[in-house]
């Protein structure tokens, strides 16, 4: 089974090091390119939320652990960002904010979607998200 784990400072410069760290990750475990992109579009959709919203331009790090689990494809997800909820959180209805022409918004709703199984926790300092996204192998 691949695994990955890496650690990135939380700003916009690391986004690129993320898609590059995600499609490596993808490669050597041969992830079909439709699970490829969801696992990008997740991750993606994590990482600029903490940086947007959770660090909101502050220092701070990012934890990622990607493995092959039987079936699935395993995400952890950690910033030590104030604590957030992503499974409780208000989320703007995806049928008003494209109606009204806004950007931004849609993150969270595509998250839970895209994701088979979503977890929160909070482990001091960490918020702790973890994800399986099936896998068809």
């Amino acid at each position: 089974m691949t695994a990955h784990s890496f650690q990135l400072p939380a700003n916009a410069e690391n986004f690129t090091q993320l898609r590059t760290l995600t499609k490596n990750f993808c490669s050597q475990a041969n992830v079909d390119s439709d699970l490829t992109c969801r696992l990008l579009v997740v991750l993606e959709e994590l990482f600029t939320n903490t940086v947007k919203h959770g660090y909101r331009g502050a220092d701070g790090m990012v934890r990622i652990e990607i493995k092959q689990v039987p079936g699935y494809i395993s995400i952890v997800y950690e910033d030590a960002a104030p604590p957030f909820d992503p499974l409780n959180a208000a989320s703007d209805d995806p049928e008003i904010t494209v109606s009204k022409g806004r950007v931004g918004g849609m993150g969270l709703p595509l998250i839970r979607k895209m994701a088979d199984v979503l977890a929160y926790e909070r482990q001091e300092p960490w918020n702790r998200i973890a994800i399986l996204l099936k896998n068809p192998e």
